[in-house]
């Protein structure tokens, strides 16, 4: 198969997908990134060879997951290709509904950057080792890849808050200021604040909120078997060395997975306290199924209408026949019953069928907001959309005359029929000019000053969903956030540092390590970097594949720095103990 470039590869998707995507420059990896990430994957794999699921072992081949350095997107590409899956590479966070649209086009999205050495163990920022490590892999199951593209497509129309937005821009940049390593703890401290008060607001969840609850705790954070005996498949847990391990205390709770997960709240700072067991991967379908069939977009309804008004942000109606109305909805009329009779958005509005504008229909027409009655026509049983035009001239209606629409609930509109549009069998808009369309309390919905009324058919509002419904001529996402990650400057200390890193990898590359080489650089480390305990590791590792007795001064002299480094943190302890075991 033909490697595809980056560049192929983002031309291949969505263009208003195409802001939120950047290129890979593969030279901006340092040594120690190299390293660190060899760490964490050899560290990973050696444990998770006996804990995770079957598919992870064998994904981390056929998605082009190298162990001993950081992927190259290009190579991922020409892997994932294979099992109908793309990469496409993004800085930090994307808002949750492109994340979401990505999945549901088969793309997994990658962050450029990788944890800084002193997050090795977590982070709570994406990063290459959470999305190539951690959701490359599973997607080699063909099961668990039909449920990330399904949850996509749902997570796509998942009705979100105008709350909801200001929480992903506050977790962004919570996320990217704890990996900057000269953030103060005044700022740490801010960010924190400011999450911790977006979140405490948002006492009544979204429908997106709840949906991002069940990916937390299912592609993130998931294990699949019985509480008792289990794998783990999240990526979380897949590339998080501490949290893999920890997840395994009887500390944290096991709980069978069930559509109740979405009532559980999850922190992105903390490790987590509880997590969800599904039976095998098709169960995962099954409870992504049972949500969305209380979403809007399969619900419908005036009720659903309400929360995409509540929302704040463009949606889209979609009538019974098919014709979809998207804009900011503002009103929504309804009857005794509680049955929606009227729709009202404000600013640009579309009209689209299949997901495509209508010709002529664009928010360069539908401008100012745009109005339209629902439901039966009085005079017949039969639903609107689907009466033929012999149905309508007994009503009294026909292109090219004056007509008047009785409606059900009361609403009537007067005025000449210009003409009709219908697709695949089904009546979808009649345009009115000269028109009046008042409520049925005689209220003025529609007059003729007003313009050309274009009236949506339909019994009534089968489907409701966030955003729009082409988004190429009706681009809804809010623009790539300001909040960039925020890129290190390096001193002169940490470039030699990193050289030696790259000394030590080509020594292991080329097969020829010398004792007089690694003692060169050991003597470097004592010097100036007594504190780097990794490349102490490596360094002792050369000498155990390489050296017997010869190497014995080096070792026994490596081994007491790592063993007192234990010391200076838990996190050296954890890291250092762990790297010794390997090499035991």
């Amino acid at each position: 198969m033909e490697q595809l470039t980056q560049d192929q590869v983002i031309a291949s998707i969505p263009s208003y997908l195409r802001q939120f995507v950047v290129k890979q420059h593969y030279d901006e990896y340092t040594p120690e990134h190299h390293a660190t990430w060899r760490y964490i994957m050899r560290r990973n794999v050696d444990y998770l060879k006996n804990v995770a699921h079957e598919a992870y072992l064998d994904g981390l081949k056929k998605t082009g997951i190298s162990i001993d350095t950081v992927p190259h997107i290009n190579e991922m590409n020409e892997r994932l290709g294979q099992i109908g899956w793309r990469a496409v590479v993004v800085d930090g966070f994307v808002p949750p509904a492109a994340f979401m649209e990505f999945s549901e086009h088969k793309i997994l999205v990658i962050s450029a950057d990788l944890r800084n050495i002193g997050n090795i163990l977590y982070t709570p920022a994406p990063d290459i080792v959470h999305e190539a490590a951690g959701h490359a892999p599973i997607i080699a199951d063909p099961l668990y890849a039909e449920y990330l593209q399904k949850f996509g497509q749902y997570g796509a129309k998942a009705v979100f808050s105008k709350l909801d937005y200001e929480i992903y821009e506050a977790i962004r940049y919570l996320s990217i200021i704890k990996e900057y390593p000269n953030a103060t703890a005044e700022q740490i401290e801010e960010a924190e604040r400011v999450l911790e008060e977006k979140t405490a607001a948002n006492t009544v969840p979204s429908e997106a909120a709840l949906l991002s609850r069940m990916h937390w705790w299912t592609v993130e954070y998931g294990l699949v078997g019985t509480p008792e005996d289990f794998k783990l498949y999240g990526a979380g847990l897949l590339s998080s060395v501490g949290e893999s391990k920890a997840c395994m205390s009887p500390e944290v709770k096991k709980i069978p997975l069930s559509v109740d997960c979405v009532n559980t709240n999850y922190d992105i700072t903390k490790m987590q306290p509880q997590l969800f067991v599904a039976r095998d991967f098709q169960h995962l379908l099954d409870v992504l199924e049972a949500f969305a069939d209380q979403m809007c977009f399969r619900t419908g309804g005036a009720k659903s209408v309400q929360r995409v008004i509540d929302s704040e942000n463009v949606g889209t109606c979609v009538f019974s026949s098919g014709i979809q109305v998207s804009g900011v909805f503002t009103s929504v009329m309804t009857d005794a019953d509680g049955k929606e009779f009227y729709i009202k958005t404000e600013g640009p509005s579309q009209l689209a069928y299949a997901d495509t504008e209508l010709e002529g229909h664009g928010t360069d027409y539908h401008a100012d907001g745009y109005g339209s009655a629902i439901g039966h026509f009085k005079g017949t049983d039969k639903a609107p959309e689907d009466l033929s035009d012999g149905e309508l001239q007994a009503l009294g209606i026909a292109a090219g005359k004056h007509s008047e629409i009785a409606y059900a609930s009361g609403v009537v509109v007067k005025g000449f029929l210009n003409h009709v549009i219908r697709r695949d069998g089904k009546l979808l808009l009649m345009q009115f000019s000269d028109c009046t369309v008042t409520g049925p309390n005689g209220e003025t919905l529609f007059a003729p000053d007003w313009g050309v009324y274009d009236l949506c058919i339909g019994s009534r509002i089968a489907s409701v969903y966030s955003g729009s419904a082409d988004k190429e001529n009706f681009n809804v996402y809010p623009p790539k956030s300001t909040k960039t990650t925020i890129k290190d400057a390096y001193t002169p200390e940490q470039l030699r540092l990193f050289e030696i890193y790259q000394e030590i990898r080509d020594l292991r590359d080329s097969g020829r390590v010398s004792t007089d080489a690694l003692e060169a650089l050991h003597a470097e480390l004592q010097e100036k970097y007594p504190f780097s305990w990794l490349p102490r590791l490596e360094m002792l590792e050369l000498v155990n594949k390489n050296f017997n007795g010869s190497g014995e001064p080096l070792r026994a002299s490596l081994t007491a720095e790592l063993e007192a480094l234990k010391s200076h943190s838990d996190q050296y302890e954890n890291v250092i103990t762990a790297g010794l075991e390997r090499l035991v």
